[in-house]
């Protein structure tokens, strides 16, 4: 069956390698590597803050995580559908955005092979079945045992595209969070930006998460 795809929050593509602020002392001169590094002019970024606070990013990989558990329900129909109900179903359910009709095409199709594994269940779980249930039964279980590539091939397909879409989501908002960090770091005037997990420790005035995210939420 298709997982559902739990989306990763997106990483900073264009960040530098972090500069570690270490080796300070507790006294009013700045030991030599934390003067080296205020002459470099280091910003500070917090991914995870900036992933959480993004609303158009979180939007928009909670659509892909919905769609995805929605997905992975349905797709549980295709298993004992007859072949030109599977044909149906597999051509429409890979579709993102379906026109009214499709959709209630396969709505109909869905539902046909859900009765169709509801019934499936309900006949294993009897302890004595008539000669009419052992047949359909052992019809149902034929039909599953046919249908087993296609619903591989179909649950295969779907997962790739939810992957794709992802990549697609995290590349575009990515980009756009690169290009706000790049641009609130030149009129600040630093040099370069590093990952603040990264960092041992850093001033909170050198943090512009918080500047990029406003920027990030107004456009």
């Amino acid at each position: 069956m298709l997982k559902p795809f739990k989306p990763s929050r997106f990483r900073l593509a264009g960040a530098v390698l972090p500069f570690l602020l270490c080796g300070f002392a507790a006294s009013s001169t700045l030991s030599p590597r934390l003067a080296h590094a205020q002459s470099l002019s280091v910003a500070v970024i917090d991914e995870d803050k900036l992933a959480d606070g993004y609303k158009a990013y979180k939007v928009a990989v909670d659509a892909i995580d919905k769609r995805a558990q929605s997905l992975d329900s349905q797709i549980q129909a295709r298993e004992y559908l007859p072949e030109e109900e599977g044909k149906t179903f597999d051509s429409l359910i890979v579709k993102f955005s379906p026109t009214p009709q499709e959709a209630t095409k396969l709505d109909g199709v869905i539902k046909s092979g859900m009765a169709k594994r509801a019934a499936w269940i309900g006949l294993i779980g009897k302890a004595n079945r008539t000669a009419e249930e052992t047949a359909q039964m052992k019809g149902l279980q034929d039909q599953a045992a046919r249908n087993a590539p296609a619903l591989r091939n179909t649950s295969d397909a779907l997962l790739a595209a939810i992957r794709q879409q992802q990549d697609e989501t995290d590349k575009k908002f990515t980009e756009r969070a690169d290009s706000v960090v790049g641009q609130v770091a030149t009129e600040k005037k630093f040099s370069m930006v590093a990952r603040k997990k990264a960092l041992v420790w850093s001033l909170p005035s050198i943090d512009i998460t918080a500047e990029v995210l406003k920027r990030l939420n107004a456009s």
